[in-house]
Parts: structure tokens; sequence; C-alpha cells
């Protein structure tokens, strides 16, 4: 069978990114995962995914922004797709904005935001939606 595309999932809880495997792989996509930023760039210098699906609190609160903002500054990943897949938005609602205030006054550096726990239809939707719009554009 033939690949819808290639995913990397970066996040460092190991059940999220067992659930996020079996979900995209039953519908056709191939799975490379990263437990952190760092092990995330070492991959992308052996793969090209066509998505990366990236958490945003990991070894750090804004890990995920960090490796983001850098991929958005290489010209090798500018282009990349990256889906963020996060508690962060209710972290932000229980704790304050503090340690996120450089990301909440910026441009952020994705463009699409799912909270945790994921809703895999409309998970699977958006990644569909956004593969497409790249074959076309």
């Amino acid at each position: 069978m033939d690949s819808k595309g290639l995913i990397l999932v970066v996040d460092d809880d190991p059940d999220i990114v067992a659930t996020t495997r079996i979900i995209l792989e039953k519908n056709g996509y191939e799975v490379h995962t990263a437990p952190s930023g760092a092990a995330a760039l070492g991959l992308l210098d052996r793969i090209t995914p066509d998505i990366l699906l990236l958490d945003v609190m990991m070894t750090t609160d804004t890990e995920g922004f960090d490796l983001a903002f850098k991929l958005k500054e290489d010209p090798r990943f500018r282009d990349l797709p990256i889906i963020m897949l996060t508690a962060f938005l209710d972290k932000v609602r229980t704790e304050g904005a503090g340690p996120f205030e450089f990301i909440l006054g910026e441009q952020w550096p994705v463009e699409w935001l799912f909270e945790k726990p994921l809703d895999a239809k409309k998970l699977l939707a958006k990644i569909a939606a956004v593969l497409k719009e790249r074959k076309t554009a």
C-alpha cells in the first residue's frame, strides 16, 4: 500500500506518540517519531516529512515553539506545515501567560493548533486538507 504522506511526530509522551502513530498508520501515513526538538532536528537531516506534528511542552514549556521558530528560519523547512498538538492553552488558562509571553505577542510559527486530548477525526481531516493544498500549490 502506498503511503498518503510522511509525518514526523515530535512529542515526549510515549503514550501520545504510540496512539498518534496507530491512528496515522491505520489511515495510510508513514510515521517517524522523535521525543524532543533536538532528536527531531537530527532526524530531519535524514528524512523529509510532508507534515510535522509537534508538541509544545517537552523538555521545556516552550520547546515545541522554539523548534518551530528555528525551522521557519531554515530555508529547507520554511514551508514545512507544522501542526501543534498541545495542552498549552489549558496551561495558559490555569497558570497564566507568564512563561509564554514571548510567544503570545509574536506571529506564531504554526498555522494549526490542536488541543490534547486529540480528536482523531478532526486531526486526520486537517492533515488530509493540508496535504491536498500542498499538492495543488
